[in-house]
């Protein structure tokens, strides 16, 4: 999956990330749709438990060679932000890979009251390393493909109940024209991240190759979080352009830190795999005191 680019971390991470071996045979080609054949766009399709499975493209579309590995009897879970997830086996999406998915209930968000003027402040590790990063590449890897999925994220501590207004990454090395991200938002329970507590899919591109700072603004998400809680905030690998056959790097600024946690895994349904890290994305927010 993911790795520093430094000697020390590469030792600590390697032996984490599994890749499927490549095969060179051609595999069918499944498509992700609503019941009126509207297609749902990067739908996060996993097998439980295993680091096997994909993200459908934007109109999509996807290919079964991710489940290859997989055995018949497995669980897939096919899951997108605003649907019914589904389940079904490896064996049924390999005889029907057409899957329909529902759109749930739409819930009214809690709007919170506020009655203290709000003060700016910063979620997440602001600073960014001129040494190490997290690299979306391996050595096991063959195409830009073998990434999809792939996610990382930073816990981080709500202390006071925040409106997010911008989000921020840095971006430590590109040979990419383009990756598009989704950036997710988990609740945590018995130290690792659970439910996503985002209601609309918040979906975003770095296009180029500079080094530095990336922006999104979340403004129109309307996002809240209530305080006293930690969060996992990720951005997972959704597609990607390169104008190189050789193009492999795409990196987050990150150092190595006993006093943080950085969340690592490599497919939608893969167990997650902490490790002393200190990542540099945040959130810019207003903070409401109690």
């Amino acid at each position: 999956m993911l790795y520093l680019r430094c000697r020390l971390a590469c030792l600590l991470v390697s032996s984490l990330f599994i890749s499927p071996p490549a095969r060179a045979q051609s595999f069918p080609t499944g498509k992700i749709t609503t019941p009126t054949g509207t297609p749902v766009a990067y739908t996060s399709a996993g097998v439980k438990g295993k680091p096997f499975g994909t993200v459908a493209a934007a109109d999509g579309t996807f290919s079964l060679s991710a489940f290859a590995p997989a055995a018949a009897t497995d669980t897939v879970v096919v899951s997108c932000v605003g649907y019914q997830s589904r389940k079904l086996l490896v064996s049924q999406l390999r005889q029907q890979p057409a899957v329909q998915l529902y759109p749930t209930a739409t819930q009214l968000q809690e709007v919170m009251v506020h009655s203290k003027r709000p003060k700016r402040t910063i979620l997440g590790h602001n600073g960014s390393s001129i040494f190490t990063s997290l690299n979306f590449y391996t050595a096991k890897d063959t195409v830009p493909h073998d990434r999809l999925g792939r996610e990382v994220g930073l816990l981080m501590k709500v202390k006071q109940p925040v409106r997010l207004e911008s989000f921020h990454l840095f971006v430590f090395n590109s040979d990419f024209s383009f990756v598009t991200f989704r950036l997710t938002i988990y609740a945590v329970a018995n130290g690792q991240p659970q439910a996503p507590l985002l209601q609309k899919d918040v979906i975003f591109e770095v296009a180029g190759r500079k080094h530095g700072w990336r922006e999104v603004d979340l403004r129109p998400y309307a996002i809240e979080l209530a305080g006293h809680q930690d969060v996992v905030a990720s951005v997972q690998w959704l597609q990607s352009k390169n104008d190189q056959p050789t193009s492999k790097y795409f990196g987050i600024a990150a150092h190595l830190s006993p006093f943080h946690s950085t969340f690592l895994r490599d497919k939608s349904q893969e167990s997650w795999q902490k490790m002393g890290a200190n990542t540099s994305l945040y959130f810019t927010a207003l903070a409401y005191p109690g």
